[in-house]
């Protein structure tokens, strides 16, 4: 039965975020985080054009200076520390969380869940919570085992920035894919 068609007959739905994240990642979720700019072409723009970048890159879920932004890159590991891993890229140093996974940087950047779309905004909260419990369970130990200094990793994932008080040093990364290239 559609959905419509159960809301029309008052029929309770309960949602579960984990089946959502489940049915989204890799289809939806992952072609938005391929397509993704790259950190240092978008940490240029940011220096050169900040007002026009936060507009065509970053995305909010309504007024304020908060924005969220989708990443990719490159990078060599230059330290592993036991709540992150740095990488210098190219042109930057990056921050690559591999502890403090939380937060909404990962649904609110790829753009695709609108606040709107959920009456209750407890479900709302629940994707972020679904997507960032399977990056810290199923992405993040099987990276952090095998990883060395000198090792090229490849990322997507998002930051968070703040377009009043932007910093663009070390930019604090929430990985959705890390891969270690041989």
């Amino acid at each position: 039965m559609p959905l419509d068609q159960k809301l029309a007959e008052n029929q309770i739905i309960d949602f579960d975020a984990e089946t959502f994240v489940e049915g989204i990642w890799n289809t939806e979720l992952m072609k938005v985080y391929n397509n993704a700019p790259d950190i240092d072409l978008l940490i240029d723009s940011l220096k050169q054009h900040p007002k026009s970048t936060f507009a065509k890159n970053g995305n909010s879920l309504g007024i304020g200076n908060i924005g969220y932004f989708r990443v990719k890159g490159q990078g060599e590991v230059l330290q592993i520390n036991e709540n992150n891993v740095l990488l210098q890229t190219a042109n930057n140093t990056v921050e690559i969380e591999t502890e403090f996974i939380f937060g909404n940087a990962i649904r609110d950047a790829s753009g695709l869940i609108k606040i709107n779309d959920f009456d209750d905004t407890s479900d709302f909260n629940s994707i972020s919570e679904m997507i960032n419990d399977r990056i810290r369970k199923e992405l993040i130990p099987s990276f952090s085992s095998e990883l060395k200094i000198h090792q090229t990793v490849r990322f997507e994932g998002a930051v968070e920035l703040n377009r009043e008080h932007l910093t663009l040093s070390q930019l604090e990364v929430i990985p959705f894919t890390l891969k270690i290239i041989p």
